[in-house]
């Protein structure tokens, strides 16, 4: 099959899916918006739950690619981290508080492309980890916690606090507070 055509089909169907949410676009509108046939579209994805699955995988790693991209001009351990949940979840907080569509596409991706997201998630993690194992290696010691750990205690405190923020400044407010106190500043 071929990957520039389905990376196409992902990069629409992430547009139509954050624009229309998840319950309101059929494999026909996806198709159409890609520029393909219904019957071309199965040839790459069986059904609409595996098109969302993939373009969750896809929304992800566009985010880690961003994030790498930006995090080595942040001098700071916290910087950087601040830097990748910016990217990750704050930049885009409002629109989800704000846009229906798009908080459906979050509510969805629990029941319908958990498995995507946990992935998604885990190579958040894996950055973050890199980014604490040197923060240990420049300090004695910062937690008794591994940088594992911590990455994975940061994620999953960022989904919680992303249920009770009111906005985008207090969710960067409470990342940050958790910096600190995991950083030990």
């Amino acid at each position: 099959m071929n990957d520039n055509k389905k990376l196409h089909i992902l990069t629409v169907a992430l547009d139509v899916l954050f624009k229309y949410g998840y319950k309101r676009v059929s494999m026909n509108e996806l198709a159409e918006a890609a520029g393909i046939s219904r019957a071309g579209l199965y040839l790459y994805f069986k059904n609409k739950e595996e098109v969302f699955n993939a373009t969750i995988l896809h929304y992800g790693d566009l985010l880690i690619e961003e994030i790498v991209g930006g995090i080595s001009s942040k001098k700071t351990p916290e910087d950087k981290i601040l830097y990748a949940f910016e990217v990750w979840s704050i930049n885009n907080f409002d629109q989800s508080l704000n846009s229906p569509e798009v908080k459906e596409i979050t509510d969805s991706s629990y029941t319908f492309a958990q498995e995507a997201l946990h992935s998604s998630y885990k190579k958040l993690e894996v950055v973050l980890i890199s980014i604490l194992e040197s923060q240990t290696k420049s300090t004695s010691s910062i937690n008794s916690l591994s940088p594992e750990k911590l990455a994975h205690l940061l994620t999953s405190a960022s989904r919680g606090f992303k249920m009770v923020a009111r906005d985008s400044s207090e969710l960067r407010e409470m990342i940050k507070d958790l910096l600190r106190i995991i950083l030990n500043n």
